[in-house]
């Protein structure tokens, strides 16, 4: 295989290619296009979502990370309906996401859940109707990011509007080159009606949306910084595969610690210039493991980083613990309600 196309798989098979190499300069081959298609993506990251600070302001960042996941998981799993109205159900989506970062901080508590969820909902019968291509977790992620930082100030607000557009545009560009053709003859409406609760992928999509709200309420009712981090533990562990939930959760919080504790090390004893350079370093290496684990601890550093200026790296660590672990622990507690409940339906 030519360089370029060992770039297109993902680190997990390239890193099984690396351990099957039958001789030396074939690793180092393999290795070499793992290590370029990393560096070549990270750089592609920071300056797409760094174009949209510069052009629309430093809250549509926001918005530059989550089309920036989008973009990434358009160009390999589509909707399983025809492009028209997978496009359509995108401008739906990137939409919601948008529209509710300005309309839930007018919200209380109850206003806030009843919106989160619907949209969620929404959300996921439009983009998971093959739950195992992870598009759960990409746009559930997107709409936590998006919502949870909402713009302050009608400049902001204008701005978001117009990266949400260009988001939009970029997104919709990459789905119509890569799906135009896909699912031609399959309509919208048959694949996201909402079914029976006997459908494992609509109680899966059920479980995902109100966990992710539950955790977003229980944030917002305890006035917590970066409530957010509550509902993408919850969302992480929420997968389809029920039978991972409980060593998934372990994992997570696990991961969440000693990455935690080992940013507020680094943050207490690192001079400020090299505390900077954590973030990126940390994305480059998430880039080259498939380990759920060293992805949790890795994660860490990003979202420590933009925290612990104003929280203080102990304050900022504790937090992160302590929201996750809230967020795993709703994530257990509604997948097991939801068995249950299953259970005694079918019994």
């Amino acid at each position: 295989m030519a360089i370029y196309d060992l770039m297109q798989l993902s680190p997990g098979v390239l890193r099984q290619k690396i351990r099957e190499a039958p001789n030396r300069p074939t690793k180092w081959r393999l290795l070499g296009a793992l290590v370029l298609r990393d560096g070549l993506l990270l750089g592609f990251a920071i300056a797409y979502i760094a174009s949209f600070t510069l052009l629309f302001g430093a809250a549509s960042s926001y918005i530059g990370v989550a089309s920036f996941c989008i973009l990434l998981s358009a160009r390999f799993v589509n909707y399983t309906y025809n492009v028209r109205a997978s496009l359509s159900a995108l401008a739906v989506v990137l939409g919601l996401m948008w529209g509710n970062s300005v309309l839930l901080p007018r919200l209380g508590v109850w206003g806030a859940g009843v919106v989160n969820l619907l949209s969620l909902l929404v959300i996921l019968r439009l983009t998971t109707a093959a739950p195992i291509m992870g598009n759960g977790g990409v746009y559930t992620f997107g709409y936590v990011l998006v919502t949870g930082v909402p713009p302050v100030g009608a400049a902001a607000v204008t701005g978001t509007g117009l990266a949400t557009l260009v988001a939009y545009l970029c997104c919709a560009a990459v789905f119509w080159k890569h799906h135009r053709h896909a699912d031609a003859h399959q309509a919208l409406w048959p694949v996201v009606k909402p079914p029976r609760l006997t459908d494992a992928i609509w109680r899966w999509q059920l479980r995902l949306a109100l966990g992710v709200t539950v955790a977003l309420m229980l944030g917002q009712a305890l006035h917590h910084q970066r409530a957010m981090w509550l509902g993408f533990a919850c969302m992480s562990v929420l997968l389809p595969q029920t039978t991972q939930l409980r060593g998934r959760a372990v994992l997570r919080f696990s991961g969440v610690v000693i990455g935690s504790l080992v940013f507020a090390l680094g943050a207490a004893w690192l001079p400020v210039a090299a505390v900077a350079l954590l973030a990126p370093m940390a994305g480059f290496w998430l880039g080259l493991t498939p380990s759920y684990f060293w992805a949790s601890i890795l994660n860490c550093f990003g979202a420590l980083s933009i925290v612990h200026t104003s929280l203080g790296g102990p304050a900022a660590a504790g937090l992160r613990i302590m929201n996750n672990g809230l967020g795993i622990l709703i994530a257990i507690l509604v997948a097991g309600l939801g068995n249950w409940f299953w259970h005694r339906r079918t019994t």
